[in-house]
């Protein structure tokens, strides 16, 4: 088994094991009945509560603080569990249990599965686990709603259980295997923010200088390329447009695209290396999905050369050919359109 030396990395967290130090923040979250009741545990009642909760359970291996980078507080846990361990699935002896909670404040704002994707990767990578297992009572939605974002896959229902607490609940059980987790080559979407400008500016040029190259000029890709250099560039596009992007199993960006509230899809870049491996579509068919609920009837593009087969393929018709100015140079693309 490898231990960890460091700690584990995700975008926007750090996961790390608890300290004393940590028993005040801890409290602040952990106290709130609406977090702790549902997944079967008291809320906590002071800060030396949550200091001895540190000290006790939250010492097991593997059990981690969610901090954000950007504020260096715990706002919630996530651990693995063993078939030896504290656990509530059936485990094997090379399977693991996921459990997690973080604070009410930063509910829906995805940490919680970006926490829970790097800890399956542990088990799978690091750990050599066969299998992962998450379990949830029933009317717990927002912990199966993580589970779902991460691949996990509904197994069985398990009635008359016993919680912490001592009332007797439904506990459904969810798993992911490490083939599944194989053949799931990339992540879930999501949206893009200020925090992921230097990783599309480095996708966008390089999907420009090695895809698009087999049709333009390498001086034409190279100007277009240096089109994303500036950072306020991207900023600007942020403010316009809904950007999205899917993740590799590292959290990193394969691939962007974008709508807006006009119908408009501006961008769509998929890295050299995930070229038609269904990148393109998952996020295509993401970018549609968003123009629906702005209730446009069409929308509408400017593509490459190299995009237009992959656009026409999904139902895109060519309005004109046209030249449009990258930096320096006019580059010829195509107005496209569709019809919703």
């Amino acid at each position: 088994m490898k231990e960890v030396t460091a700690p584990l990395e995700t975008r926007r967290l750090q996961l790390r094991p608890w300290k004393e130090t940590d028993a005040a923040a801890l409290y602040k979250y952990a106290k709130d009945p609406a977090v702790g009741p549902i997944a079967g545990w008291p809320p906590h009642t002071s800060v030396e509560d949550s200091l001895n909760v540190i000290r006790t359970v939250f010492s097991a291996p593997e059990t981690y603080a969610v901090i954000l980078k950007s504020t260096g507080e715990p706002v919630g846990s996530a651990g693995i569990m063993f078939g030896s361990g504290s656990h509530s699935a059936e485990m094997q002896t090379n399977e693991a249990e996921i459990g997690y909670w973080i604070g009410v404040p930063y509910w829906g704002q995805g940490l919680i599965p970006e926490a829970v994707r790097r800890l399956v990767r542990r088990c799978f990578d690091d750990l050599g686990m066969g299998a992962v297992w998450c379990g949830y009572y029933d009317g717990n939605t927002k912990s199966r709603r993580v589970m779902e974002k991460c691949g996990f896959r509904f197994h069985h229902t398990e009635e008359g259980k016993t919680s912490p607490l001592g009332d007797v609940r439904t506990e459904h059980f969810m798993r992911m295997t490490k083939e599944e987790w194989e053949s799931d080559q990339y992540r879930p979407i999501r949206p893009l923010t200020e925090q992921d400008i230097p990783e599309m500016q480095a996708l966008f040029r390089s999907t420009v200088l090695h895809v698009n190259s087999k049709d333009y000029t390498k001086e034409e890709v190279e100007d277009w390329a240096s089109c994303g250099d500036g950072a306020e560039h991207w900023r600007e596009l942020l403010t316009k447009h809904s950007y999205v992007a899917v993740l590799d199993r590292q959290e990193r960006i394969i691939g962007f695209s974008s709508m807006n509230a006009e119908g408009y899809l501006h961008s769509m870049f998929v890295h050299k290396d995930w070229q038609g491996k269904g990148v393109a579509t998952l996020l295509l068919s993401e970018v549609e999905k968003m123009a629906r609920g702005y209730g446009v009837p069409r929308i509408s593009a400017e593509v490459s050369i190299t995009a237009r087969p992959f656009f026409e393929k999904h139902g895109y018709g060519v309005v004109r050919e046209q030249k449009a100015k990258a930096n320096r140079l006019y580059l010829t693309n195509y107005a496209m359109e569709k019809e919703l």
